[in-house]
């Protein structure tokens, strides 16, 4: 991988699911000439000289950009009507629950975004369904069939959920635990269970998400449905991986309170530099977190934030992504356009403007760059035609097969791209960068999108609401009450002994 591209990458930080709330009250300022857009991201997830360059575009019109706190956040703001924003970046899950509520509406006739968009992404051939695609959208009140979730949501970044780990972590040396070893069982279809393996305890942290959590536990639940190969993806997408029936949470919380015995502790956003540190050992990550780890523990930071200065070998953390192969989740954060945006106004057409404008193949790569995570856009034909195809082969520095060389395909991504074949060097390629930001096309049956909780949201938080105060064990219960009805009836008796005494006393001066 080219320097530059690691230098830039490195900045990755979380992936989009937290919202703050804008109060502008007017879009344009009819005086001035001067139109504002109002957009609505998450932190530290886009290269804000973009913003600057937009406005050279369009000398009208003024990006007022804000960044959130959480998707729950946001969609508060939303029902309220308290929020007034163009734009909205958020995570699929939320723009499904936004789309049924008819809190935002479709965007149509965009341009750029549609030439450049990844057609595994989205794609609305019946016959060969975009990932995002796979969503329908229901009216939560009446049932109408609104149709695919690519129609409100325009995507901004994908990208999977696995496990960043060292396997040269100090308490796994001294546990006797062999690298290749680790490496062989966070890679297979036991990879998820490992979180609650004795040989790891105490040393790996999980998100504090309920929703990353959950699908944790389901695969850790229903690890034999989807293990069993005539299970069909779709079954096992429906039946299993968006099940969340009464009896089904119930598992998943037990399982999920189980394994807090046996983890470090939850984390936000430390994780990515916890591992670093050498704090934890492994830690439930999202793609582009595990690109900033894998990065922090190769380089140096320059003071001009890159990392050009590479660590010596005694200084360096060699840190992996693992995608166990019993299945994933793949996620995507996209754009949506709130109802309040009336059609064919002066609000719609930069909104429109600027997300083709994001299109841009050279605002694409400014904005991989800067983020770490991976763009929905693909581009358009062989690399010496399609700009972002080339950036990607230039990355990781694609060379013709040589000795020790194994081949990375990634042709599934990049439209009109014949062969999109990466020879990289078998020692260093597995579970490193490449693999955080493209899975290989080997990988994609064993990735299940994760919808929204629906009606059943609530339980959810009931149930993620149980495993964070983690419930004692029964007999741990009994010995508590046990002590506590001993206590208090050592305490009363003792009252009233020493109020007998009292009265006692007092009579015998009257």
């Amino acid at each position: 991988m080219k320097r530059r591209f690691l230098s830039l990458l490195a900045l990755a930080l979380t992936s989009c699911l937290p919202l703050a709330s804008c109060k502008k009250e007017a879009s344009q300022t009819e005086e001035e000439g001067m139109f504002y857009l109002h957009v609505l991201n998450a932190e530290d997830y886009i290269d804000e000289s973009l913003l600057d360059t937009f406005h050279e575009l369009y000398p009208n019109c003024t990006v007022i950009y804000e960044t959130y706190d959480t998707n729950e956040t946001m969609y508060n703001e939303l029902q309220t009507g308290k929020a007034n924003y163009d734009l909205v970046c958020c995570s699929e899950y939320m723009v499904q629950r936004l789309a049924s509520e008819r809190l935002i509406r479709p965007i149509e006739g965009l341009v750029t975004y549609e030439e450049n968009v990844s057609d595994f992404l989205t794609n609305d051939d019946p016959s060969n369904p975009g990932m995002i695609d796979t969503i329908e959208v229901y009216d939560k009140y009446s049932g109408e069939d609104l149709g695919k979730l690519s129609s409100f949501a325009k995507g901004y970044m994908w990208g999977t959920l696995g496990i960043v780990y060292n396997p040269e972590y100090k308490t796994y040396v001294e546990r006797g635990l062999e690298v290749e070893n680790i490496v062989s069982r966070l890679n297979s279809d036991d990879g998820w269970s490992e979180f609650w393996n004795a040989d790891f305890k105490g040393t790996q942290s999980i998100k504090d998400s309920m929703r990353d959590t959950y699908a944790l536990g389901i695969f850790e639940v229903f690890k034999d449905k989807f293990l069993d190969p005539t299970i069909s993806h779709e079954d096992k997408s429906k039946l299993y991986f968006n099940n969340h029936s009464p009896e089904t949470i119930e598992l998943v919380k037990n399982k999920l309170i189980e394994l807090k015995s046996n983890i470090f502790g939850f984390e936000v956003d430390g994780g990515k530099n916890d591992i670093v540190t050498g704090k934890i050992g492994m830690n439930l990550a999202w793609s582009g977190d595990a690109c900033f780890s894998i990065l922090q523990g190769d380089y140096y930071p320059g003071e001009d934030e890159s990392y050009e200065e590479e660590k010596p070998e005694g200084a360096r953390t060699d840190i992996y992504f693992a995608l166990p192969t019993i299945g994933s989740n793949i996620w995507f954060d996209a754009w949506c356009m709130p109802q309040t945006v009336q059609k064919d106004s002066v609000n719609e057409k930069y909104a429109k403007l600027f997300l083709d404008f994001l299109s841009e193949p050279e605002n694409v790569i400014a904005n991989m760059s800067y983020s770490g995570y991976t763009s929905f856009m693909s581009g358009n034909g062989e690399a010496e035609e399609n700009e972002i195809l080339a950036y990607i082969l230039d990355s990781y520095d694609a060379e013709e097969v040589e000795e020790g060389m194994v081949e990375y395909d990634i042709t599934y991504f990049f439209n009109g791209a014949s062969n999109v074949v990466l020879n990289v060097d078998e020692s260093s390629w597995e579970g490193r960068t490449l693999k955080a930001q493209y899975p290989e096309a080997s990988d994609l049956d064993r990735l299940y999108v994760m919808e929204d909780f629906g009606s059943d949201n609530s339980k959810i938080v009931k149930m993620w609401e149980d495993v964070k105060v983690n419930p004692l064990p029964t007999f741990v219960v009994v010995v508590l009450l046990s002590v506590i009805v001993l206590t208090f009836g050592y305490l009363g008796s003792y009252k009233l002994i020493k109020a007998y005494k009292v009265k006692k006393r007092k009579s015998y001066r009257q």
